[in-house]
Order: C-alpha cells, then sequence, then structure tokens
C-alpha cells in the first residue's frame, strides 16, 4: 500500500492488488482500473479518453478515537480516481451518507490521497483535502523536490458532493504520469492531538494493499 499518515510523509514498500469495484461490504477493499474508453467525437473534436480506477472500503473500520466519537463521515468507504486529458478528479466516498460542508470548531478532518508514479515504494506526490469550521481546503505535495502548496496556492479544488468529497487538480501535481500505484487515508480528531493515537483513522486500500492507476 502507497499511503502515510495524514500527518506527515512517508513511506512504504508495495504490492501489486487486482479485483473488482463493487459496493463497500464487510469483506474489505477491492481495487479496480477501467481501461480507457473510446474517444467520442464532438463539435469541438474528439473528446479526450477516461481512465478510471476505483477502490472500495469496508464501512466500520475505522480506528475508534481514545477522546470522542467521530461522527459516521470520519470512515472512508471507498474513492475514484479518474483522468480526463490533462486533469485529474479525485472522489473520496465517506460513510453517513453525506459529506459535511464543515466540522465544529474543535475537530477536524484530513483525507490524504499519494502517489508512487516510479513504483518503488516511496510517495512521489501527494495531495490532501482538510475540513475546518470554514469548510473545505487542502495542499498539495511534490515530495521529490520538496514542494509545498496550501490552500489556492495549492492548485486543488475542493468540493462536498453528496456522500463524497471531490479534489480536482492538473496531471502535474502526479508528474503528467498516467500509470501509478495510489492510496487513501483519512485521519479525524481534535486539533491539538490530531496525529497522535487519540485519533481516529482509516486507510484505502486495507491490509497494505495498494490501488493500481492506468496500465
Amino acid at each position: 500500500m502507497v499511503t502515510s499518515t495524514p500527518s506527515a510523509p512517508a513511506t512504504t514498500a508495495t504490492t501489486a492488488a487486482t479485483g473488482s469495484a463493487s459496493p463497500a461490504t464487510a469483506t474489505g477493499s477491492r481495487a479496480t482500473t477501467t481501461a480507457p474508453a473510446p474517444p467520442s467525437s464532438g463539435p469541438e473534436g474528439t473528446a479526450p479518453a477516461l481512465v478510471t480506477a476505483r477502490i472500495t472500503d469496508r464501512i466500520g473500520d475505522a480506528t475508534p478515537s481514545l477522546l470522542d466519537r467521530p461522527p459516521a463521515w470520519a470512515d472512508l468507504a471507498g474513492a475514484t480516481l479518474t483522468r480526463s486529458g490533462s486533469r485529474y478528479e479525485l472522489r473520496v466516498r465517506l460513510g453517513g451518507g453525506a459529506a459535511p460542508q464543515r466540522t465544529d470548531g474543535d475537530h477536524t478532518m484530513n483525507v490524504a490521497s499519494f502517489y508512487d508514479v516510479d513504483g518503488d515504494g516511496n510517495v512521489d506526490y501527494e495531495v490532501w483535502a482538510n475540513v475546518a469550521d470554514s469548510g473545505w481546503s487542502g495542499s498539495w505535495f511534490d515530495d521529490r523536490d520538496g514542494v509545498s502548496r496550501y490552500g489556492e496556492d495549492a492548485g486543488v479544488t475542493w468540493t462536498a458532493e453528496g456522500d463524497a468529497i471531490v479534489m480536482r487538480f492538473d496531471a502535474a501535481h502526479v508528474g503528467n504520469a498516467k500509470s501509478f500505484r495510489w492510496s487513501v487515508a483519512s485521519e479525524w480528531g481534535r486539533y491539538e492531538t490530531l496525529s497522535s493515537p487519540t485519533s481516529s483513522k482509516d486507510e484505502v486500500p486495507d491490509d497494505d494493499l495498494p490501488a493500481t492507476f492506468g496500465g
């Protein structure tokens, strides 16, 4: 699994995962990549092919917070990553049926995505979303060159849509890679104790297995 805790960049070894997409069930995480769809023609010419990868995650497997009971949306239900031309969309589904527009003034949650573009088991790029009492924002990290960008400077948009937090960004945010290993993680808790054992955490995929995008 290509992942780190949503508090600082980290690296882990990775192995391949296969499976088919399905709704989140008690059986655990599954990952699949959909082959590019045939391009269609329109008045502006040929539309870019879409490439999509999905991961589902078992609801109810987030680690509990030692201080507070986390809301249902602190548990990840899966993620869908789509490339269209030079743009990516990451749609992370949350438990509870609806993604929050904001949280209270005492708690926050990070939803972080990690990308290993050269297959060496190290995280190369990260795209994060963060929800606070002012709404959603986030950040982007280039771990290869040590570059960090926050808020509007990150070049990422964040919106809560239905049961998902949706991040949209340019392909340059993953080094213009078309295939890579990726994963998602979340962490919910109090500001003063976030990234400690007292916060609630979830990882997608589970069981140290990475997801793959592209071919």
